[in-house]
């Protein structure tokens, strides 16, 4: 199963992908590795900077027996659910060709 950290605020996005059988978090509350991270980041406010900060703080090393390939950062600016859907399952924000 997937798990999915959401920035606080964004509680119809965490609710719709729990709907859709996604276990998501706000990620200051995540305890496990996540796989994808929503965040809404609008005219340059220094979102992302601080939630990197946050976790960078929290996560300073990672379990070697988790089968780790990164996190995807999703900006929900603009996107409807069925996008952001979409972006988790391919981890990509568009097909590549």
């Amino acid at each position: 199963m997937k798990v999915i950290a959401v920035q606080r605020g964004l509680d119809y996005i965490k609710n719709q992908l729990n709907q859709l059988g996604y276990k998501v978090v706000f990620y200051e509350e995540a305890n496990c590795p996540i796989d994808a991270l929503i965040y809404l980041e609008e005219n340059n406010d220094n979102t992302l900077l601080n939630i990197n900060k946050y976790l960078s703080q929290q996560y300073t090393m990672l379990n070697p027996a988790y089968n780790y390939s990164g996190v995807i950062l999703i900006n929900a600016k603009d996107k409807s659910i069925d996008e952001i859907v979409q972006i988790i399952e391919r981890r990509t924000y568009s097909p590549l060709f």
